[in-house]
């Protein structure tokens, strides 16, 4: 069904995170849902778009998720596609006990995204708060199995999306 002729609207909307929800509405309906790692969220954007050759597409994602939201935007404003922020509240229904529950509620938010009208917005830059380089060197560590723990120089790179933990760990013990 995905590129037919009759659609007027494709609106992708995405609920930002570790993991986020995606999902496509073609005119107003769900036709498609992910729940991807950030990492691949702009090369499934990029995909879902070429399904849609010359339709009007709006990506709507949700102003939670501060850095990870930031960086989706501009990795998507690259593309060339509209995006719009959306306050998310009240996106993510309550869930029941449950194997999936987390990946349900990212669908389901990132639906309800979808749906909600959004301010229109450029690149953005962020400077990443204490609080999260200090979530990001608390990772290294987990990540590198208590072997260390990178610096805050390093740990706001990785905030940025200038680079990933891993590179930021082989960059520290080179």
């Amino acid at each position: 069904m995905n590129g037919r002729n009759d659609i007027n609207q494709v609106v992708i909307g995405i609920d930002p995170g570790k993991n986020p929800g995606v999902a496509v509405l073609e005119d107003g309906q769900v036709s498609e849902v992910y729940h991807v790692p950030a990492r691949d969220v702009p090369g499934l954007v990029r995909k879902i778009l070429e399904n849609y050759p010359g339709k009007d597409i709006v990506i709507r994602i949700g102003d939670g998720a501060r850095l990870v939201g930031t960086r989706l935007i501009n990795s998507i404003l690259d593309m060339g596609v509209n995006v719009e922020v959306v306050d998310e509240t009240g996106t993510s229904p309550s869930m029941g006990s449950g194997l999936h529950s987390f990946e349900v509620s990212d669908i389901i938010a990132a639906i309800n995204i979808a749906r909600l009208k959004g301010n229109r917005v450029g690149k953005q830059e962020v400077e990443p708060s204490m609080g999260e380089i200090k979530r990001i060197q608390e990772y290294s560590r987990e990540y590198s199995s208590g072997k260390t723990s990178i610096p805050r120089d390093l740990a706001r790179k990785v905030a940025k999306g200038e680079m990933t933990v891993e590179e930021a760990i082989k960059k520290m013990l080179t």
